[in-house]
Protein backbone atom coordinates (compact mmCIF):
# COMPACT_ATOMS: atom_id res chain seq x y z
CA UNK A 1 0.00 0.00 0.00
CA UNK A 2 1.15 3.58 -1.14
CA UNK A 3 -0.17 6.58 0.57
CA UNK A 4 0.55 10.17 -1.24
CA UNK A 5 0.65 13.16 1.17
CA UNK A 6 0.40 16.25 0.19
CA UNK A 7 3.06 19.38 2.40
CA UNK A 8 2.74 21.41 0.08
CA UNK A 9 -0.13 24.56 -0.32
CA UNK A 10 -2.29 25.11 2.56
CA UNK A 11 -2.45 27.54 5.40
CA UNK A 12 -0.22 24.91 7.26
CA UNK A 13 3.67 24.58 7.50
CA UNK A 14 4.89 21.44 5.97
CA UNK A 15 6.66 20.94 9.17
CA UNK A 16 3.78 21.54 11.42
CA UNK A 17 2.17 18.40 8.41
CA UNK A 18 5.12 16.12 8.28
CA UNK A 19 4.60 15.62 12.32
CA UNK A 20 1.95 13.83 11.15
CA UNK A 21 3.59 11.49 8.52
CA UNK A 22 5.86 10.61 10.96
CA UNK A 23 2.98 9.27 13.60
CA UNK A 24 0.84 7.62 10.66
CA UNK A 25 4.04 5.62 10.25
CA UNK A 26 3.27 3.72 13.31
CA UNK A 27 -0.14 2.79 11.47
CA UNK A 28 1.58 1.00 8.22
CA UNK A 29 2.47 -2.58 7.81
CA UNK A 30 6.42 -3.23 6.72
CA UNK A 31 5.47 -3.54 3.09
CA UNK A 32 3.51 -0.14 3.21
CA UNK A 33 5.18 3.25 2.49
CA UNK A 34 3.90 6.98 2.60
CA UNK A 35 4.88 9.27 -0.28
CA UNK A 36 5.58 12.32 0.71
CA UNK A 37 4.85 14.94 -1.86
CA UNK A 38 6.83 18.55 -1.05
CA UNK A 39 9.40 20.93 -2.82
CA UNK A 40 13.69 20.63 -2.45
CA UNK A 41 13.23 23.58 0.07
CA UNK A 42 10.48 22.11 2.30
CA UNK A 43 12.10 18.47 2.58
CA UNK A 44 15.86 19.59 3.36
CA UNK A 45 14.56 21.38 6.27
CA UNK A 46 12.66 18.86 7.88
CA UNK A 47 15.02 17.23 10.47
CA UNK A 48 16.64 13.62 9.12
CA UNK A 49 17.34 12.53 12.84
CA UNK A 50 13.36 12.70 12.98
CA UNK A 51 12.48 9.80 11.25
CA UNK A 52 15.81 8.26 10.70
CA UNK A 53 14.40 4.99 11.91
CA UNK A 54 11.12 4.80 9.83
CA UNK A 55 12.97 6.43 6.66
CA UNK A 56 12.51 3.09 4.93
CA UNK A 57 8.69 3.46 4.84
CA UNK A 58 9.11 7.19 4.33
CA UNK A 59 9.66 8.34 0.48
CA UNK A 60 9.90 11.16 -1.23
CA UNK A 61 8.56 13.40 -4.26
CA UNK A 62 10.15 16.71 -5.29
CA UNK A 63 7.86 18.96 -6.82
CA UNK A 64 8.99 22.23 -8.47
CA UNK A 65 5.43 24.17 -8.30
CA UNK A 66 3.29 24.91 -5.97
CA UNK A 67 -0.50 25.61 -5.93
CA UNK A 68 -1.25 28.33 -3.86
CA UNK A 69 -5.09 28.77 -1.83
CA UNK A 70 -5.15 32.18 -3.89
CA UNK A 71 -4.42 30.48 -7.17
CA UNK A 72 -7.88 30.43 -9.87
CA UNK A 73 -8.03 26.20 -9.51
CA UNK A 74 -8.11 25.60 -13.53
CA UNK A 75 -5.83 28.01 -14.34
CA UNK A 76 -3.02 26.61 -11.90
CA UNK A 77 -3.55 23.48 -12.65
CA UNK A 78 -2.91 24.15 -16.55
CA UNK A 79 0.45 26.37 -15.84
CA UNK A 80 1.87 24.58 -12.44
CA UNK A 81 1.83 20.73 -13.89
CA UNK A 82 4.69 19.26 -11.80
CA UNK A 83 2.51 20.81 -8.25
CA UNK A 84 2.13 17.84 -5.65
CA UNK A 85 -1.41 18.08 -6.81
CA UNK A 86 -0.88 17.52 -10.40
CA UNK A 87 1.84 14.63 -9.97
CA UNK A 88 -0.14 13.03 -7.19
CA UNK A 89 -3.35 12.57 -9.24
CA UNK A 90 -1.16 11.04 -12.23
CA UNK A 91 0.26 8.97 -9.96
CA UNK A 92 -2.85 8.20 -8.78
CA UNK A 93 -4.57 7.62 -11.66
CA UNK A 94 -1.53 5.14 -13.01
CA UNK A 95 -1.94 2.96 -9.86
CA UNK A 96 1.39 3.79 -8.44
CA UNK A 97 -0.45 5.48 -5.31
CA UNK A 98 -3.57 3.64 -3.47
CA UNK A 99 -4.91 6.98 -1.76
CA UNK A 100 -3.63 10.93 -1.92
CA UNK A 101 -4.08 13.17 1.22
CA UNK A 102 -3.97 17.30 0.88
CA UNK A 103 -4.59 20.33 2.90
CA UNK A 104 -3.64 22.43 -0.30
CA UNK A 105 -6.62 24.51 -3.32
CA UNK A 106 -9.69 22.71 -2.87
CA UNK A 107 -10.33 23.77 -6.56
CA UNK A 108 -6.87 22.90 -7.72
CA UNK A 109 -7.55 19.31 -6.16
CA UNK A 110 -11.17 18.39 -7.62
CA UNK A 111 -10.02 20.14 -10.68
CA UNK A 112 -7.50 17.76 -10.97
CA UNK A 113 -9.26 14.67 -10.44
CA UNK A 114 -12.07 15.55 -12.70
CA UNK A 115 -9.25 16.22 -15.00
CA UNK A 116 -7.26 12.73 -14.81
CA UNK A 117 -9.45 10.51 -12.79
CA UNK A 118 -12.49 8.39 -14.65
CA UNK A 119 -15.62 9.23 -12.86
CA UNK A 120 -18.16 6.53 -12.15
CA UNK A 121 -20.77 5.88 -14.41
CA UNK A 122 -23.34 7.95 -14.49
CA UNK A 123 -21.79 10.34 -12.50
CA UNK A 124 -21.04 13.88 -13.87
CA UNK A 125 -19.53 15.31 -11.37
CA UNK A 126 -16.99 14.64 -8.51
CA UNK A 127 -18.36 15.98 -4.67
CA UNK A 128 -16.91 16.58 -1.51
CA UNK A 129 -18.56 14.41 1.18
CA UNK A 130 -17.52 15.27 5.14
CA UNK A 131 -18.96 12.80 7.79
CA UNK A 132 -20.85 14.58 11.11
CA UNK A 133 -21.68 13.20 14.27
CA UNK A 134 -25.33 12.68 15.07
CA UNK A 135 -27.41 11.44 18.16
CA UNK A 136 -27.66 8.51 16.53
CA UNK A 137 -24.78 7.70 14.19
CA UNK A 138 -22.98 9.53 11.83
CA UNK A 139 -24.42 11.69 8.48
CA UNK A 140 -22.58 12.11 5.58
CA UNK A 141 -23.02 15.48 4.03
CA UNK A 142 -22.66 15.75 0.07
CA UNK A 143 -21.51 18.31 -1.40
CA UNK A 144 -19.39 20.26 1.39
CA UNK A 145 -17.62 22.47 -0.90
CA UNK A 146 -16.82 21.29 -4.23
CA UNK A 147 -19.57 22.68 -6.85
CA UNK A 148 -21.08 25.85 -6.13
CA UNK A 149 -23.88 25.36 -8.45
CA UNK A 150 -25.79 22.36 -9.09
CA UNK A 151 -28.77 20.99 -11.08
CA UNK A 152 -31.30 18.98 -9.89
CA UNK A 153 -29.78 16.08 -11.71
CA UNK A 154 -26.34 16.43 -9.68
CA UNK A 155 -28.13 16.72 -6.54
CA UNK A 156 -30.37 13.25 -7.32
CA UNK A 157 -26.20 11.71 -8.40
CA UNK A 158 -24.76 13.06 -5.20
CA UNK A 159 -27.78 10.73 -3.11
CA UNK A 160 -26.58 7.96 -5.10
CA UNK A 161 -22.90 8.54 -3.88
CA UNK A 162 -23.71 8.94 -0.56
CA UNK A 163 -25.93 6.56 0.20
CA UNK A 164 -23.11 3.90 -1.68
CA UNK A 165 -20.85 5.59 0.88
CA UNK A 166 -22.84 5.19 3.94
CA UNK A 167 -23.57 1.71 2.55
CA UNK A 168 -20.20 0.55 3.25
CA UNK A 169 -19.51 2.68 5.37
CA UNK A 170 -22.54 1.69 8.28
CA UNK A 171 -23.09 -1.91 6.60
CA UNK A 172 -26.68 -0.52 6.23
CA UNK A 173 -28.89 -2.04 2.79
CA UNK A 174 -30.79 1.23 2.53
CA UNK A 175 -29.68 4.29 3.92
CA UNK A 176 -32.23 7.32 4.53
CA UNK A 177 -31.32 10.41 2.14
CA UNK A 178 -32.76 13.84 2.67
CA UNK A 179 -32.75 16.99 1.08
CA UNK A 180 -31.47 20.32 2.89
CA UNK A 181 -33.98 22.54 2.50
CA UNK A 182 -35.55 25.57 4.18
CA UNK A 183 -39.19 23.45 4.93
CA UNK A 184 -40.03 19.81 4.63
CA UNK A 185 -42.63 20.72 2.69
CA UNK A 186 -41.72 19.25 -1.51
CA UNK A 187 -42.73 22.65 -3.06
CA UNK A 188 -40.19 24.39 -0.70
CA UNK A 189 -36.83 25.58 -1.80
CA UNK A 190 -34.72 26.47 -5.06
CA UNK A 191 -36.40 24.82 -8.53
CA UNK A 192 -33.31 22.92 -8.56
CA UNK A 193 -34.08 21.36 -5.05
CA UNK A 194 -37.61 21.40 -5.88
CA UNK A 195 -36.59 18.86 -9.24
CA UNK A 196 -34.19 17.16 -7.56
CA UNK A 197 -37.20 15.95 -4.81
CA UNK A 198 -39.23 15.11 -7.80
CA UNK A 199 -36.42 12.75 -9.47
CA UNK A 200 -35.87 10.91 -5.95
CA UNK A 201 -38.89 10.31 -5.30
CA UNK A 202 -40.15 8.75 -8.38
CA UNK A 203 -36.67 6.80 -9.18
CA UNK A 204 -37.96 5.61 -5.54
CA UNK A 205 -41.29 4.86 -6.44
CA UNK A 206 -40.70 3.12 -9.93
CA UNK A 207 -38.02 1.05 -8.03
CA UNK A 208 -41.12 -0.03 -5.79
CA UNK A 209 -43.56 -0.79 -8.24
CA UNK A 210 -40.62 -2.97 -10.11
CA UNK A 211 -39.91 -4.82 -6.58
CA UNK A 212 -36.62 -4.04 -6.67
CA UNK A 213 -34.55 -3.87 -3.62
CA UNK A 214 -34.09 -0.33 -2.31
CA UNK A 215 -30.22 1.44 -2.32
CA UNK A 216 -31.82 4.04 -0.16
CA UNK A 217 -34.94 5.53 1.29
CA UNK A 218 -35.25 8.88 0.23
CA UNK A 219 -37.60 10.34 3.37
CA UNK A 220 -37.73 14.07 1.68
CA UNK A 221 -36.66 17.30 2.80
CA UNK A 222 -35.00 17.95 5.97
CA UNK A 223 -34.09 21.14 7.70
CA UNK A 224 -30.72 22.30 9.12
CA UNK A 225 -31.98 21.86 12.72
CA UNK A 226 -32.76 18.40 11.75
CA UNK A 227 -29.76 17.33 10.56
CA UNK A 228 -27.84 16.44 13.92
CA UNK A 229 -30.88 14.34 15.54
CA UNK A 230 -30.09 11.62 12.56
CA UNK A 231 -32.70 11.43 10.84
CA UNK A 232 -31.30 10.86 8.11
CA UNK A 233 -27.71 8.79 6.65
CA UNK A 234 -27.15 11.29 4.26
CA UNK A 235 -27.58 15.26 3.58
CA UNK A 236 -27.54 15.94 0.09
CA UNK A 237 -27.13 19.46 -1.09
CA UNK A 238 -25.51 21.93 -3.08
CA UNK A 239 -21.34 23.17 -2.01
CA UNK A 240 -22.18 26.25 -1.23
CA UNK A 241 -24.92 25.37 1.17
CA UNK A 242 -22.89 22.10 2.48
CA UNK A 243 -20.08 24.42 3.28
CA UNK A 244 -21.65 26.88 5.30
CA UNK A 245 -23.75 24.39 7.08
CA UNK A 246 -20.75 22.32 7.81
CA UNK A 247 -18.55 25.78 9.06
CA UNK A 248 -21.20 27.02 11.15
CA UNK A 249 -21.72 23.65 12.88
CA UNK A 250 -17.65 23.88 13.35
CA UNK A 251 -18.20 27.64 15.00
CA UNK A 252 -21.13 26.76 17.27
CA UNK A 253 -19.00 23.88 18.50
CA UNK A 254 -16.01 25.67 18.98
CA UNK A 255 -18.18 28.34 20.65
CA UNK A 256 -20.33 26.16 22.78
CA UNK A 257 -17.04 24.13 24.25
CA UNK A 258 -15.11 27.27 24.92
CA UNK A 259 -17.56 28.51 26.79
CA UNK A 260 -18.16 25.00 29.10
CA UNK A 261 -14.60 24.41 29.22
CA UNK A 262 -15.00 28.34 31.36
CA UNK A 263 -16.83 26.70 33.44
CA UNK A 264 -15.02 22.90 34.40
CA UNK A 265 -14.67 23.87 37.61
CA UNK A 266 -18.52 23.46 38.44
CA UNK A 267 -18.06 20.02 36.90
CA UNK A 268 -18.19 16.16 38.48
CA UNK A 269 -15.42 14.01 37.64
CA UNK A 270 -18.01 12.13 35.88
CA UNK A 271 -19.30 15.77 34.00
CA UNK A 272 -16.02 16.19 32.93
CA UNK A 273 -14.99 13.06 31.67
CA UNK A 274 -18.85 13.46 29.81
CA UNK A 275 -17.75 16.84 28.65
CA UNK A 276 -14.33 15.66 26.91
CA UNK A 277 -16.21 12.43 25.43
CA UNK A 278 -18.44 15.24 23.83
CA UNK A 279 -15.59 17.33 22.75
CA UNK A 280 -14.08 15.18 21.19
CA UNK A 281 -17.06 14.08 19.17
CA UNK A 282 -17.51 17.43 18.08
CA UNK A 283 -13.71 18.20 17.33
CA UNK A 284 -13.11 18.38 13.73
CA UNK A 285 -9.50 17.26 13.63
CA UNK A 286 -10.56 13.71 15.06
CA UNK A 287 -12.07 12.81 11.83
CA UNK A 288 -10.82 12.56 8.52
CA UNK A 289 -11.17 15.09 5.96
CA UNK A 290 -14.02 14.97 3.31
CA UNK A 291 -13.66 12.27 0.19
CA UNK A 292 -13.57 13.35 -3.12
CA UNK A 293 -16.04 10.89 -4.19
CA UNK A 294 -17.97 10.20 -7.85
CA UNK A 295 -13.86 9.51 -8.72
CA UNK A 296 -12.28 5.74 -9.68
CA UNK A 297 -9.53 6.85 -6.43
CA UNK A 298 -9.21 7.51 -2.93
CA UNK A 299 -8.70 11.10 -2.28
CA UNK A 300 -8.83 12.84 1.04
CA UNK A 301 -9.21 16.92 1.09
CA UNK A 302 -8.28 17.97 4.91
CA UNK A 303 -8.66 21.74 6.10
CA UNK A 304 -6.65 24.31 4.62
CA UNK A 305 -5.74 25.28 8.06
CA UNK A 306 -5.20 21.09 9.28
CA UNK A 307 -3.27 20.42 12.90
CA UNK A 308 -0.91 17.76 12.36
CA UNK A 309 -4.05 16.06 14.36
CA UNK A 310 -6.00 16.37 11.40
CA UNK A 311 -3.82 15.40 9.00
CA UNK A 312 -3.13 12.30 10.89
CA UNK A 313 -6.74 11.31 11.71
CA UNK A 314 -6.98 11.68 7.55
CA UNK A 315 -3.79 9.76 6.65
CA UNK A 316 -5.38 6.96 9.07
CA UNK A 317 -8.61 7.52 7.05
CA UNK A 318 -7.26 7.00 3.36
CA UNK A 319 -5.78 3.95 5.07
CA UNK A 320 -8.53 2.22 6.78
CA UNK A 321 -10.55 2.70 3.54
CA UNK A 322 -7.77 1.27 0.79
CA UNK A 323 -7.28 -1.64 3.36
CA UNK A 324 -11.79 -2.11 3.23
CA UNK A 325 -11.10 -2.17 -0.38
CA UNK A 326 -13.56 1.23 -0.49
CA UNK A 327 -13.85 1.29 -4.17
CA UNK A 328 -14.88 -1.90 -5.30
CA UNK A 329 -17.62 -1.99 -2.80
CA UNK A 330 -18.51 1.75 -4.26
CA UNK A 331 -18.03 0.47 -8.08
CA UNK A 332 -20.77 -2.48 -7.18
CA UNK A 333 -23.20 -0.48 -5.42
CA UNK A 334 -23.37 1.95 -7.91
Amino acid sequence: MRIGVDLMGSDTSPQVLFEAVLQAVDLLESSDTLVIFATRDVVDSLSVNLFLNKKNQIEFRIVKDVISMSDEPLLAVRQKKKSSIVLAIKELKKRSLDAFVSAGNTGALIATCALYLTKFPGIQRPALLAVLPTQKSSVAVIDVGGNISCKAHHLAQFAEIGSAYQACNLDILAPKVGLLNIGTESKKGTLEVRQAYEMLKDKQNENDLKGLKRKMEFVGNIEGKDVFQGKVDVLVTSGVTGNVLLKTAEGVASFIFDELANSQNAFSNEGKKYFEKLQGQFNYAEYPGAIISGIDGIVIKCHGYATARAMYNSIKGAITLHRKDFLSKIKDRL
